[in-house]
């Protein structure tokens, strides 16, 4: 256990220590890169040094929000274990924000730069970053300052529908809005700012633009389904297997908490694609929220151990320390499924463990868990809204004939 311990204590300090490279990196080629390129588009000494201050400020404050990101723990997906993916993409997006200046100015295409830090980040990073590179571009550019607005409004608008975006993965409706949103953006460019009579040929631009970012778009999302929503596909079926290693050793050290998991995870399961979460995730923790028992004591540590040691996903590790963790306060809508589905075949499985022939108002024993539950103020932190509460609740009450399988 202490060999564990350090183990991960090693990996956590290694982690930190790329994150640390990567953030010097960034701010090191943001700065350099803004004032070389303001170099050679033959800015004055005072316009280079003033953008080369405030792609400094800017990007500290990029930093600043992944470091809180960190300890948060609000990246999207697995974000934070692959914080490299949304460096190199800075870097891309870097390289054309000093070449957009040589762009006309309605074929910068910013929306795909928002949208495409946002999702190998999150919301507020990927807004910020989206922000500073905009503002270099815009200053590169030297224009009366609407084109920042313009690109920012419509970059807010595209990372703010993708944001939304969840494991299943639905992404046409908000990449017709985003498209939607940045053609409207570009035409009020068009038709506002620059001092032309109104005729067709002015939107040739914008549909340009338009075109080259539902491209770049579609690259990205094509990339990010690839890397971040299916990369675990395989590892879960394995593991969601009710024969797979660590469950059958499982059922060799004790048949009834086998079994728990079992119909733990199958709830679980149900309740999770009902609600449209990550059903892959919650019914692995459905399964391995007791594989401690293995190791004796089915406690945290334990737990941890045995999912280090088998290298399960991260977001399976964070929320079983989130519901084995007496320290820890419930806050994802995982946890929470976790806990009522756990409390639901601990209470029914009791009462038939009294008596297999009793006849149970499987309705009146939900209705009581849940209303012990919330009164005890496990759930008042947790993302969960009071209507998915709602939702789990009914679906739980509609699984009557299952619950006959556990006398």
């Amino acid at each position: 256990m202490e060999k564990s311990s350090e183990v991960n204590s090693n990996l956590n300090d290694s982690g930190r220590k790329s994150r640390r490279l990567q953030e010097v990196l960034l701010f090191l080629l943001t700065v350099a890169g803004s004032g070389l390129a303001s170099y050679l588009y033959k800015r004055t000494e005072i316009q280079t040094a003033g953008l080369m201050i405030l792609a400094a400020v800017g990007i500290v404050a990029v930093i600043f929000s992944i470091e809180q990101a960190f300890f948060k723990g609000s990246l999207l997906f697995d974000n934070g274990e692959h914080l490299m993916r949304f460096t190199f993409l800075y870097f891309v997006f870097l390289c054309g924000s000093l070449l957009f200046p040589l762009l006309p100015v309605g074929g910068w295409p910013y929306l795909a730069v928002f949208i495409g830090l946002m999702i190998f980040s999150n919301q507020v990073v990927g807004i910020s970053a989206g922000t500073v590179l905009l503002m270099i571009t815009s200053l590169l550019y030297g224009g009366n300052g609407s084109e920042f607005f313009i690109y920012f409004i419509g970059g807010l608008i595209g990372a703010t529908v993708f944001s939304y975006v969840d494991v299943a993965f639905r992404v046409v409706l908000p990449l017709v809005i985003s498209l939607m949103m940045q053609m409207v953006c570009l035409s009020i460019q068009e038709v506002l700012f620059v001092n032309e009579t109104l005729h067709l040929d002015m939107f040739l631009i914008p549909a340009v633009n338009l075109l080259v970012c539902m491209i770049l778009l579609l690259i990205l999302l094509k990339y990010f389904s690839f890397a971040v929503i299916y990369s675990k596909r395989d590892l879960y079926m394995d593991i969601n297997d009710p024969e797979c290693q660590l469950l059958v050793e499982l059922k060799n050290s004790s048949k009834d908490e086998y079994y728990h998991t079992i119909h733990t995870a199958y709830l679980c399961d149900r309740i999770a694609r009902k609600l449209n979460m990550d059903d892959a995730l919650v019914k692995a923790c459905g399964y391995y929220h007791r594989i401690g028992v293995i190791k004796g004591e089915n406690n945290w540590e334990n737990v941890n151990a045995i999912l280090e040691e088998n290298q399960f996903p991260q977001r399976v590790k964070e929320v079983l320390k989130e519901y084995l963790d007496k320290s820890e306060i419930i806050r994802s809508k995982e946890t929470v499924v976790l806990l009522f589905s756990d409390t639901v075949i601990s209470s029914i499985s009791y009462l038939f463990s009294k008596d297999p022939k009793i006849q149970l108002d499987y309705e009146k024993i939900i209705e009581s868990i849940f209303k012990k539950r919330i009164e005890s103020g496990v759930i008042e932190h947790s993302d969960l809204s009071f209507g998915e509460l709602q939702e789990m609740k009914k679906i739980l009450m509609e699984e009557k004939l299952y619950y006959d399988f556990l006398r």
